[in-house]
């Protein structure tokens, strides 16, 4: 009764405080701001966004509006503490209480979790829906029903809804096990499929927000654990306890059911989806670790079955070590640019150094993050900050992911004593995609004054010359 209780209690419980812990120190990083951005539109601006970009996303913002747009970031804690229940769920059904439990506390200490539990995106409502989707394939394997299928399906479109391609790739691993029940698993993976289908119908032509995703190369593998799990070492020691818990087993569960067919679920879910997604990026640029994040809870439970295997001692020892040597990387995590982007650092910049008569400019053309510099200035920098001059439209205005700007840049610049230029990342010459006419206007009439480097953020300073 006691180890039951814990069992259910602590795994969400530690999920919960690592996942609360300084949740909100890290700035929002370009993709975050683009959440923000979102949930402040109305909805008449919002739909018209769809209909131009963004439209696989916007499931997800219109949740989010109607739930908790003043802090986006808590509805991935949130799924991330409900994930942390599903997974000692699927652990007990693949290895009993204890496994239940190892992989419940696993989930909980990995970086990978409270990294994705701290982001104002989708991918931590995907991964529990993921999850769930994995339970309830499990009970429709055990006894086909109606129910069991419409409530596996609704798992599924969930999925399908935060995201995609996610949620494609999520069948693509159920399969190895729902082909058993040919009758009823492809109907109800079909039907769950149809919301992802046609967001990915409705998006076929907005590309060019993932423009910059390259192709799997050997640098791929290697840092893949890193990548996909945010910490080298735990991700690697994750993903080869994983491994070694592919094993059949021919004994029962709870539920009267092989455990080895409970482990080919699991190993499906949890090795398929980054393997044909990994196999799909050396002839496509499709390959980005989140979109995978799906297979984390499977193979949470793979490796919690290969530790419990072992031992309680060794069980304890894995938990352990996955604490201490993730630690480096949940601190990381918390700076001021743990999501990879020191956005707020902008304010510390430019309201100390700001004078009467400056203005802002930032790159037009930038091609992958062309809304990050303005989001980054308007979220961080406060009134009274200098006025972005160039701007005629705010961002995300008709359907316009980007301000529009002045159709002559020369006469809405005028002749400011200091530009500050704002910039998503830290190319060496500051002008870098700005148009053609402000590379002239700045370029010819000033001069570099000085530039702060931070993590994907530059603030450069620009002064007029002077005569002679």
């Amino acid at each position: 009764m006691v180890f039951t209780a814990l069992m259910w209690a602590v795994p969400p419980l530690l999920t919960g405080a690592l996942g609360g812990w300084a949740r909100n120190r890290p700035a929002l990083w370009a993709d975050e701001l683009a959440t923000w951005g979102a949930v402040r539109l109305d909805w008449e601006q919002l739909w018209r966004l769809a209909g131009s970009v963004d439209a696989v996303i916007t499931p997800y913002y219109a949740a989010l509006k109607l739930l908790d747009p003043a802090d986006p970031r808590r509805p991935s804690l949130v799924a991330a503490v409900l994930t942390s229940v599903v997974i000692t769920a699927l652990g007990r059904r693949a290895g009993g209480r204890a496994t239940g439990l190892v992989a419940g506390l696993l989930w909980a200490v990995l970086p990978v979790t409270s990294r994705y539990a701290q982001e104002a995106r989708p991918y931590a409502i995907a991964v529990f829906f993921s999850a769930l989707a994995l339970l309830l394939l499990l009970r429709l394997l055990d006894r086909p029903s109606r129910p069991r299928a419409a409530a596996y399906a609704a798992a599924v479109a969930l999925t399908g809804l935060c995201h995609p391609l996610s949620g494609l790739l999520m069948l693509t691993g159920h399969a190895v096990a729902g082909w058993r029940r040919w009758r009823v698993w492809p109907v109800a993976a079909l039907a769950g499929a149809l919301p992802a289908i046609g967001l990915g119908v409705a998006a076929a032509g907005q590309t060019a927000q993932v423009s910059w995703i390259g192709r799997v190369s050997l640098d791929t593998l290697r840092l893949l654990p890193e990548q996909f799990l945010v910490s080298g070492v735990t991700g690697g020691l994750l993903l080869a306890l994983a491994v070694a818990g592919v094993r059949r087993e021919k004994a029962r569960t709870t539920a009267g059911v092989s455990r080895d067919r409970v482990r080919t679920a699991v190993a499906g879910a949890g090795l398929v989806p980054p393997v044909l997604l990994l196999a799909a990026g050396t002839v496509a640029s499709v390959w980005v670790a989140r979109y995978v994040l799906i297979a984390v809870p499977a193979l949470v439970v793979l490796a919690a079955a290969t530790a419990v295997r072992a031992g309680r001692l060794p069980a304890a020892g894995v938990l352990a070590l996955v604490t201490v040597l993730g630690w480096p990387a949940q601190v990381a995590i918390r700076e001021p640019d743990g999501h990879d982007q020191a956005s707020s650092r902008i304010a510390e910049v430019i309201v100390p150094y700001r004078l009467d008569g400056d203005v802002v400019v930032f790159p037009d053309s930038h091609p992958s993050l062309s809304w990050a510099a303005r989001d980054i200035y308007e979220r961080y920098v406060p009134l009274p900050r200098p006025p972005d001059v160039l701007a005629v439209t705010p961002q995300r205005t008709d359907g316009r992911l980007t301000a529009r700007e002045c159709a002559d840049p020369a006469a809405c610049l005028g002749t400011p004593p200091r530009i500050w230029i704002v910039r998503p990342d830290n190319r060496p010459d500051p002008l870098t995609f700005l148009s053609p006419a402000k590379q002239s206007l700045i370029g010819t009439d000033y001069r570099l004054r000085h530039r702060w480097n931070f993590p994907q953020l530059s603030v450069i300073l620009m002064e007029r010359r002077t005569a002679g």
